[in-house]
């Protein structure tokens, strides 16, 4: 089993062992604004029905329960420096295999695959090989879908397959298979792939072959539907389908990654829109087909979606933010973590409240993906040291 080493205080890049971070401003923005009027009422309610003020929030255990205090959780580095990591930008848990994480590299262009994770079976493989300079161009996110599959999507605009090969921009999403029997990381194990968005930051999965797409070469949200993959390193995409929404709504920042996560039960998409400091909430149910878009490298259908509902869920600057990247959803629960700050807030779903936040021993620009555990730890990368953490929830005493 690989060595743990557990974290309960870090010192050294500006965090005070046992210091507490200031709250941010504007912790509900739906009531920051009468915000003096409903306290005063508040008082006077307190006065005149002898009632007693209920406490504050209990937060989430995972973040310390309100205290903004990494020694009130259990922080640990779940990899070390000879666990092959590469730029690490994202992770994801095999919804099929529980103990089964993923992870992409940008630096190297590969998968590493850490199989019965915290066991003492810990096995740890990194996957590169033919074809995975083009299949896995620089990826910067990945996300499981059905029956076995899952997509990544690529930060690139440059040559992947070589000065004579396909075009700058002829990027896009591409799925693969989870077999570890069959899987590559290249041409191989690919399952099929389409081709309308260079600079991908985040890559969510909707249902069956439908994936959405952070394209930041079109700043746009785009979604891909694979339809019929053509099978184990094949090359037909003539039943793709690319929808694109709210084009130059949403703005990339370079080399930092732009996640996204569905919720399945409302449709709505959330997407960390890094260049404009907000998560945006897409109502994947809006909008209507306008014309075609191009360039169309697959001949297949694609058009550009008209007056798709994109609204900011969580504007950043209202709660101190820089630059939301990694996203993760649980019960009702959003997850976003800072790149600059290296701080994750947690958010309600269903009001944008705040709920919590803490700020991590980690070098600002390093966090980036995020993902839960079954049963609710917070796993990330670093991607600065080249490692995976863990959050666990200390119990109360």
């Amino acid at each position: 089993m690989n060595s743990r080493m557990s974290l309960l205080c870090f010192m050294g890049l500006g965090l005070a062992c046992g210091s507490e971070m200031t709250e941010p401003p504007n912790t509900n923005p739906t009531t920051n604004n009468n915000a003096a009027t409903n306290n005063n009422a508040a008082n006077n309610n307190a006065e005149n029905n002898n009632t007693v003020t209920p406490p504050p929030p209990a937060g989430l255990p995972v973040l310390g329960r309100n205290s903004h205090d990494v020694n009130k959780i259990e922080f640990t580095w779940m990899t070390n420096n000879s666990t092959p990591l590469d730029l690490p930008r994202d992770i994801a848990f095999n919804p099929e295999k529980p103990a089964e994480l993923w992870i992409v590299n940008t630096g190297d262009e590969s998968t590493t695959v850490i199989q019965d994770l915290d066991m003492e079976t810990e096995e740890v493989v990194r996957y590169k090989s033919f074809g995975s300079e083009h299949f896995l161009a620089k990826p910067s996110a990945l996300a499981f879908g059905a029956n076995g599959t899952w997509a990544s999507i690529h930060e690139t605009d440059e040559l992947t397959q070589g000065p004579n090969g396909t075009p700058e921009d002829f990027m896009g999403p591409t799925l693969w298979t989870a077999n570890l029997d069959d899987f590559d990381s290249g041409h191989g194990s690919h399952m099929d792939m389409l081709h309308n968005s260079p600079l991908g930051m985040g890559i969510a999965w909707d249902v069956d072959n439908v994936y959405w797409v952070f394209d930041g070469h079109n700043s746009s949200i785009t979604r891909y539907d694979f339809n019929q993959d053509h099978g184990l390193g094949g090359s037909d995409h003539s039943d793709g389908f690319i929808s694109r929404y709210a084009e130059g709504e949403v703005q990339r920042s370079a080399d930092v990654p732009s996640h996204m996560e569905m919720d399945r039960t409302t449709h709505m998409l959330y997407a960390a829109d890094t260049g404009n400091n907000r998560i945006a909430r897409l109502d994947t149910t809006s909008g209507t087909q306008g014309g075609r878009i191009f360039p169309n490298y697959d001949g297949i259908n694609q058009f550009k979606m008209n007056d798709a509902v994109l609204d900011t869920f969580i504007d950043g600057s209202m709660f101190g933010m820089q630059a939301p990247s990694g996203l993760a959803i649980k019960d009702g629960v959003l997850y976003v973590g800072d790149n600059n700050l290296s701080t994750i807030y947690a958010f309600d779903l269903e009001n944008g409240e705040l709920l919590d936040f803490v700020a991590l021993p980690i070098t600002p620009g390093g966090m980036m993906g995020l993902d839960l555990s079954q049963d609710g730890d917070l796993y990330g990368v670093d991607s600065v040291s080249e490692r995976v953490f863990r959050l666990r929830a200390i119990p109360e005493e």
